[in-house]
């Protein structure tokens, strides 16, 4: 029999032995952890380009068809004896659902994943587009361009997300750029071409709606098809905290507040003024066809201000950049109101660069706060386009209010000029990181 002694020995062995392969099992966890970290974020690597490109598409459809009225101002107006107040009214309903779905989908995008909601957003959208073939009075084009509503809160959060998600550090950055440039390319497609060659190759302005529907839905078709949802394990840590805990904690952050306050400015003037500059160009007198190629110039250009600007941006040293562009920004559109000739073609440069960078700068600038990150990017991004959204409504209603009642674009121009400046006292107090 053993001693009291190797008994004691024995018992020592056995719990050294237990402990030590507690630690061993606790240390592959944490490998095994680390090491689905790093898969996490080198899987996608090789089809992130490829995400990317599908993204770029879904951005070019949805601002194809955001830009196809525009364009086509007066001669909807026309047909349907509308007002310039009343075409302002469906300008700004494009984006008016944006206010109460952008942080709803959010919370569903970071939840459930981006592939379906993308899919169901572009669909709507496609779906807005070709039933405005059939509107017959100011009533029905409302409700049709309203349904444009329901779909676009998921691209423009989702898409900022597949961004957040596939990549990081300064490859966000340039990432953010690259697939905002299709939007920029889809709106200025339509501004350039609508008049000049869609136009006149399918004979009626509601046959143009239903032909950028049909692409819109060709490529929804490629999404399904093609895309992904990346394997995320901040998605289930998103489920771990309570969306309330999330929700306060991104509210209760200043700089949150801030950047959206800034970014909604950018809808305010893309809306605003972009969804008016073919009818103010056609207002002093060009005719609409060079009126829809000059308009279009801004967006053209903003492909270098949306592709090179945000990529080459250090983290923690944009707020200089930002002031700069802001007054650039409200300056130049001023310039554009009251200037004709060689002067309204560069200020329609200027503007084009600057206001391109704006948007997807601040988004880069949300997803790198501490409190963001790509974790709840879907999340901040649904505030950021929440109130983007409201400024997005009022915008042409604004405009084309003031233009009724004054008989001139200069008091909304002025107007929308000084709502940019002021932008940049909030830069003063916005904390990157």
């Amino acid at each position: 029999m053993k001693n009291e002694r190797d008994c004691w020995q024995d018992r020592f062995v056995s719990i050294a032995t237990t402990n030590t392969r507690r630690v061993l099992r606790d240390s592959s966890l944490q490998v095994n952890h680390k090491v689905t970290e790093e898969v996490h974020l080198s899987a996608p690597s090789s089809y992130r380009w490829i995400i990317l490109a599908l993204a770029w598409l879904v951005y070019f459809s949805f601002g194809l068809i955001l830009a196809s009225i525009p364009p086509l101002v007066n001669i909807i107006a026309a047909d349907l004896v509308l007002t310039y107040s009343e075409m302002g009214i469906i300008l700004g309903s494009v984006i008016l659902m944006y206010i109460p779905l952008s942080i709803p989908a959010g919370i569903g995008i970071d939840r459930f994943g981006q592939k379906k909601a993308i899919a169901l957003g572009l669909l709507l959208v496609s779906i807005s587009a070709i039933l405005r073939s059939f509107v017959f009075s100011f009533e029905t084009l409302f409700l049709v361009v309203f349904l444009f509503g329901f779909g676009g809160p998921t691209i423009s959060v989702g898409l900022a997300k597949v961004a957040a998600s596939y990549f990081e550090g300064r490859e966000r950055g340039i990432a953010s750029g690259i697939y905002m440039t299709g939007a920029v390319v889809g709106s200025a497609s339509a501004l350039a071409l609508t008049n000049s060659l869609i136009l006149p190759l399918v004979g009626t302005w509601r046959n143009v709606f239903s032909f950028y529907g049909i692409i819109g839905f060709l490529v929804a078709i490629a999404w399904i098809l093609l895309a992904r949802d990346p394997t995320s394990e901040s998605k289930q840590r998103d489920v771990m905290l309570p969306m309330k805990k999330i929700l306060r904690s991104l509210l209760g952050h200043k700089s949150v507040w801030i950047v959206a306050i800034i970014g909604s400015t950018s809808l305010l003037v893309f809306y605003g003024f972009g969804n008016w500059l073919p009818t103010l160009l056609e207002e002093k007198g060009l005719d609409p066809v060079t009126a829809g190629i000059w308009a279009s110039i801004p967006t053209w250009l903003g492909l270098i201000g949306s592709g090179i600007i945000p990529g080459v941006t250090k983290a923690g040293k944009r707020k200089p950049i930002l002031a700069v562009l802001l007054l650039i920004e409200g300056v130049s559109m001023y310039i554009v109101g009251i200037t004709s000739g060689s002067f309204l073609m560069t200020s329609l440069i200027v503007f084009g660069i600057v206001s391109g960078a704006i948007m997807p700068l601040m988004l880069v600038v949300m997803m790198d706060l501490p409190a963001v990150g790509a974790e709840y990017t879907g999340i901040a991004s649904g505030l950021f386009f929440a109130m983007g959204g409201s400024m997005g409504f009022i915008g042409p209603i604004l405009v084309g209010y003031l233009t009724d009642l004054t008989s001139s674009f200069i008091p909304a121009l002025i107007l929308l000029a000084i709502v940019v400046e002021a932008m940049i006292v909030l830069t003063i107090f916005l904390k990157e990181k």
